[in-house]
């Protein structure tokens, strides 16, 4: 059993001491080139931090403009929904006016249309009553004509002998 333990030992004391000299030397190798790459990355940390303000502050002074050019955008869609709701109530009154006026206008035609008819309707009345004014001063003249013929042969005979 002595023998184990010793043997145990030995082992522990040889694996210590490889792990003490190789393992932590790699170990400690492997630390100092992290340290050193470290050191040169707070360095990169530093320029890109740098960067990186500049940049946040030339994308904040863009922000502002952005901004600005957002709110006026929304200013001018207000505007804008605001004409167009004027607009499009002007649209629908002048579309009611005009269906007033078409309206207005269908009846003064109607209207003119039975005063045409009603006119034509008197004037052919007129034109048959004229005529027949026409036809009876025609014969009246005419009865007359045969009066005065008969007159002029009782007052006047030999006229008439003179012309045969």
């Amino acid at each position: 059993m002595q023998k184990i333990i010793n043997i145990v030992v030995i082992v522990l004391v040889a694996f210590s001491i490889y792990f003490g000299i190789i393992v932590d030397h790699k170990r400690v190798q492997t630390i100092e080139r992290l340290t050193e790459s470290d050191i040169e990355l707070q360095g990169h940390k530093a320029v890109i931090d740098e960067d990186y303000r500049r940049l946040d502050l030339k994308f904040t002074g863009r922000g502002k403009h952005i901004q600005r050019m957002q709110s006026d955008i929304a200013s001018l869609r207000q505007r804008l929904r605001t004409v167009s709701d004027s607009l499009g109530n002007k649209i629908e009154e002048t579309n009611f006016f005009l269906q007033q006026v078409e309206e207005m206008l269908r009846e003064d035609i109607r209207n003119l249309n039975s005063e045409l008819r009603t006119l034509t309707d008197d004037l052919a009345t007129y034109k048959r009553r004229t005529n027949r004014t026409i036809l009876d001063m025609q014969e009246v003249i005419s009865r007359i004509e045969d009066d005065l013929k008969a007159l002029d042969e009782q007052v006047n005979p030999e006229k008439e002998r003179d012309r045969d």
